[in-house]
């Protein structure tokens, strides 16, 4: 038996983290416990919320945990390999769990983006994070490609401002065409991004969206139909409750001014 595969098989029961990072032979990797498997009847309610306005793009992507999660992620890492995506590599899998190399490659400055982009003041540096992200994620469209959960906490970033991505225990290919998929990347994207420019810099970074989908009206459209049809939301105050509420207020302006109509 292949020591990685060893390794897990004799590791991954006996560990009480979900995720816990090991060295082998001078190399960190992290192993995955396949965790509880999750009810299905839980993305009832969103499922329900998303047929009746007809909004496809917020249908819930089941992750159902146990083997099925780990699985999942397996395939998924290996598809978006071929493609030249950068995830992180697979060492060893089973139903126990996922053994994959750390993908710091001894980056000491390799953070998420969420991260990055919090910790800096700067509007141009900023501004540039967000550029080369997208840039990332729009060639990852183009070769037909699709991510998992595309928010920024699953989006690393090193020193030299490559991109890389984790986490794939969901596939939303199994419920949504490939459209929705792509347009359901820039959503996770802008809701967890949106909140970290202020009122005077958004337009600008609204403006870079739109240039950067000027050939996928698609999405743009898709976008913008979550802003309209949440609106609502604005009008009654939800920023009132919270810290989450001020950044759904944030995200749903922002997407209402995608609408490809307006100049």
């Amino acid at each position: 038996m292949h020591k990685y595969q060893e390794f897990l098989e004799h590791t991954a029961p006996t560990q009480s983290q979900s995720i816990q990072p090991y060295v082998i032979d001078g190399l960190k990797v992290w192993l995955k416990k396949a965790s509880k498997r999750h009810p299905w009847w839980l993305y009832l309610p969103v499922q329900w919320l998303s047929k009746l306005l007809n909004i496809q793009i917020l249908a819930p992507v089941p992750n159902y945990g146990g083997a099925d999660a780990i699985h999942c992620e397996a395939k998924r890492i290996r598809q978006l390999e071929k493609i030249g995506v950068a995830v992180p590599k697979v060492l060893a899998e089973s139903n126990a769990g996922l053994l994959i190399q750390d993908i710091a490659n001894h980056d000491q400055q390799l953070m998420q983006l969420d991260h990055a982009l919090a910790r800096e003041s700067d509007f141009k540096k900023r501004k540039s994070l967000f550029e080369v992200t997208i840039h990332a994620l729009k060639q990852i469209h183009a070769q037909n490609g699709y991510l998992s959960e595309a928010f920024a906490r699953n989006i690393l970033i090193d020193s030299q401002q490559n991109i890389s991505f984790i986490d794939f225990e969901t596939d939303p290919r199994t419920i949504l065409d490939l459209e929705i998929c792509q347009a359901r990347d820039w959503l996770c994207l802008l809701f967890s991004t949106a909140f970290r420019f202020n009122e005077q810099e958004r337009p600008v970074m609204e403006q870079l969206v739109k240039q950067a989908l000027k050939d996928r009206q698609d999405i743009l459209y898709q976008l913008s139909k979550v802003g309209r049809r949440f609106g609502w939301l604005n009008s009654i105050g939800v920023e009132r409750t919270g810290n989450d509420g001020k950044r759904m207020k944030i995200f749903l302006i922002f997407l209402k001014n995608l609408n490809p109509n307006l100049s």
